[in-house]
């Protein structure tokens, strides 16, 4: 069995104690004001002691796998704080069989820490941050680190994120951005683009993540996953490499992308991925159409076959390039249930392990993550809910990505939790969305939407909405 201890929260004493750790930001400006508090932070000044634990977890993982925890120090006995240690328990044992485990801990999915690890106690503070206010730490962030592409997808969803007059993040910008989401309670930072190995700074922009703080993943479309580059993704710390994959026949693959052989170049790099001890995902996508003729299992086994960890199955979305596309490509709620079917069945036997936007963003799952627990940013710095949502709230070369986030969480459209995406809702849309003019920009600063009024289907703006009830796909 291994045993580890975390420190959850500490103080550092004076006049205005500090609170640190974890759950810092969640119960530090309540525990400022506590009296008891206050007199033992001056007290323990004197002794010059740099910092006390106030409260902390051991863990314990069996051989088989099962986790448990127990709140230690100062603060354990607080019902507040023994509720909140039992919920991670719970959480953690209802997850059930974890598909790996690597140095003593449980790995669930490569969209969150190991547990238990020091990035994952991070998750404590959202869920209490959650219980205090409403509403949750942002837990990931998905950075556009690059527009730029080899391929010339006919589905692209960032296309239109391309911008002429103005320079991508430059590396301090983008390290900045990265130390300023760890601060907030992001847990895991996603790397994307446009093609991020086109960046030459992306294995710095991957070490520069506090693997204390934060898991990094990457998607990419595996054109460039060379030994080499394999390699320098291991050494900095890459935790999780997930390759688009849009259909299992290499010809419509290729051709969708627009790039001869780059089916065989990904299937290639994700098993360099394996074999460099990486976890290696396939992100791909659903239609009624693909569910209907097989290529939704086709796919699966496609992964089974490869060896890979997980194969994430996105809806199809409506944004994106294909500009005049209607509604038949959208899944319908039976088309959900049927998805959700398959990734129950295949789960009872990993790996990979499936996982499904139609269930961990539905009403089965957790809901839509946008603006909840997770934010999207451009290669220029604009914050977006998530990748699909061409609204933004601002851009962090003009303000704290702090003080954005608060803004997006206290809108109308995101103050709430909504059980399913809001993109795939045409009230939502409606209201959000199908105002924004064709001509952009994109994404469209949000502030500015009730200048533009409501949509007048009588006059040309059949194209409008046209634009955005077209279909998207991640990558």
């Amino acid at each position: 069995m291994a045993t580890q201890r975390f420190s959850l929260l500490k103080m550092k004493p004076g006049r205005r104690p500090e609170f640190i750790g974890p759950l810092a930001r969640a119960l530090g400006p309540r525990l400022a004001s506590n009296k008891i508090l206050r007199l033992a932070a001056i007290a323990l000044a004197a002794t010059e002691m740099d910092e006390v634990e106030l409260l902390g977890m051991e863990t314990d993982v069996s051989e088989d796998g099962t986790f448990s925890a127990r709140a230690i120090g100062p603060l354990a006995m607080l019902p507040l704080a023994k509720k909140a240690v039992e919920g991670v328990q719970t959480a953690i044992r209802k997850r059930g069989k974890p598909y790996a485990m690597r140095n003593g801990t449980l790995i669930f999915t490569s969209y969150q820490p190991p547990v238990p690890s020091n990035a994952s106690m991070k998750l404590l503070g959202s869920r209490l941050m959650l219980q205090f206010t409403g509403h949750p730490q942002p837990t990931v962030c998905t950075l556009q680190v690059t527009t730029r592409c080899q391929a010339n997808c006919i589905h692209c969803s960032a296309a239109r994120h391309k911008r002429k007059d103005l320079p991508e993040l430059s590396t301090d910008e983008w390290k900045k951005v990265i130390r300023e989401a760890e601060k907030l309670g992001v847990v895991s930072v996603v790397f994307t683009g446009g093609e991020p190995l086109l960046r030459p700074d992306i294995f710095e922009l991957i070490e520069w993540v506090d693997k204390n703080e934060a898991v990094a993943l990457m998607f990419t479309n595996g054109m460039m996953l060379t030994e080499e580059n394999v390699q320098k993704l291991v050494q900095a710390g890459l935790w999780c490499v997930h390759v688009s994959i849009d259909s299992p026949d290499p010809h419509a693959h290729d051709e969708m992308r627009q790039l001869p052989g780059a089916f065989e170049k990904a299937i290639e790099g994700l098993k360099r991925c394996k074999e460099a001890g990486l976890l290696a995902g396939i992100s791909t996508y659903a239609t009624p159409e693909r569910l209907r003729n097989g290529q939704v299992v086709q796919m699966i086994e496609l992964a089974r076959s490869i060896g890979v960890d997980e194969i994430t199955i996105f809806d199809v979305v409506p944004t994106g390039r294909l500009l005049l596309e209607d509604s038949k490509h959208l899944l319908s709620d039976e088309d959900k249930i049927e998805l959700c079917r398959l990734e129950e069945e295949y789960n009872r036997t990993k790996p990979p392990l499936v996982i499904t936007q139609a269930h961990v963003n539905g009403p089965t799952g957790v809901g839509c993550y946008a603006g909840w627990c997770q934010f999207y940013m451009t290669a220029y710095g604009d914050v977006t809910p998530c990748d699909f949502t061409p609204l933004t709230f601002g851009n962090v070369r003009e303000k704290a990505l702090e003080e954005i986030w608060s803004d997006m969480i206290s809108h109308e459209g995101y103050a709430c939790h909504k059980s399913s995406c809001r993109m795939q809702d045409p009230e939502f849309r409606a209201k959000w969305i199908d105002k924004i003019p064709l001509s952009g920009p994109f994404p469209y600063p949000v502030a500015d939407l009730d200048k533009l009024g409501d949509i007048d289907l009588s006059h040309d703006d059949i194209e409008r909405v046209g634009h955005y009830s077209s279909v998207g796909i991640k990558h």
